[in-house]
C-alpha cells in the first residue's frame, strides 16, 4: 500500500512548517541559542569520547561542520580535545564537567518545554506520535542512504527512488506546468 501524491505533499508541507516553527523559536530564544548539531554533538561526546571523523559520521554532517561545532563548544569550555591513546596523530573529543552540566540543563529545559507544549495530548497520542516519527526517521534514513548510493554510482537519485519512478515529468516540467505549493515557495 502506498500513499497518494497529495498525501505526500501534505506530509512534506507539515514537516516544512514544523521545521520553520522550530527555527523561528530557536532564533527568538537567545537564552538557549545552541542549535541542534552542538547539542547532539555534546550528547554523543558524553557517551563515547569519539574522534572528530567518527563524530561527523554519527551526526551525518561534513567533518568541517563537526570541527566548527567542536571548536565553538571548546571555546565555551564544554568539550576538550585530548590525545588519542591509540593513535598519536588523532585526538578524542571529551565532554567537560561544565559541558555535562550544560547538557543536563539543556535537556531538562527541552523536556519541560515539550511536556508543556503537548500538555493537552493523551498518552496514546504521544505513543502514536513516537511510533510515526520513528517510522518517518527510518524511512528518511533509508532515502538518504539511497541518495548516497546513487550519487556514489553517478546515477540520478531521483530516478532510483520508488516515488520518482512513478513520475512522468521532470522537476523542470512540473514547475512550469503547476503553480508552486507553499512548501516549495518556502524551500526555495
Amino acid at each position: 500500500m502506498t500513499i497518494e501524491r497529495n498525501q505526500a505533499a501534505s506530509v512534506l508541507e507539515a514537516l516544512v512548517s514544523l521545521v520553520r516553527v522550530t527555527r523561528t523559536f530557536a532564533h527568538r530564544d537567545s537564552a538557549h541559542s545552541v542549535t541542534a548539531t552542538p547539542i547532539a554533538l555534546l550528547r554523543l561526546v558524553s557517551e563515547t569520547d569519539p574522534r572528530l571523523g567518527d563524530l561527523a559520521e554519527q551526526l551525518r554532517v561534513k567533518p568541517s561542520v563537526a570541527s566548527r561545532a567542536v571548536a565553538a563548544l571548546e571555546t565555551e569550555g564544554y568539550v576538550s580535545r585530548d590525545p588519542d591513546p591509540d593513535d598519536a596523530r588523532a585526538c578524542r573529543i571529551r565532554i567537560t564537567p561544565t559541558g555535562r552540566e550544560y547538557l543536563r540543563a539543556r535537556e531538562d529545559w527541552a523536556l519541560d518545554l515539550v511536556a508543556r507544549t503537548l500538555s493537552d495530548w493523551s498518552p496514546e497520542d504521544a505513543d502514536q506520535s513516537i511510533r510515526i516519527l520513528q517510522r518517518l526517521e527510518h524511512s528518511v534514513d533509508e532515502l538518504v542512504d539511497q541518495f548516497a548510493s546513487a550519487a556514489g554510482a553517478g546515477t540520478d537519485p531521483l530516478r532510483t527512488t520508488a516515488v520518482a519512478t512513478e513520475r512522468t515529468t521532470t522537476p523542470t516540467e512540473t514547475q512550469e506546468s503547476q503553480p508552486m505549493t507553499e512548501w516549495e515557495r518556502t524551500a526555495v
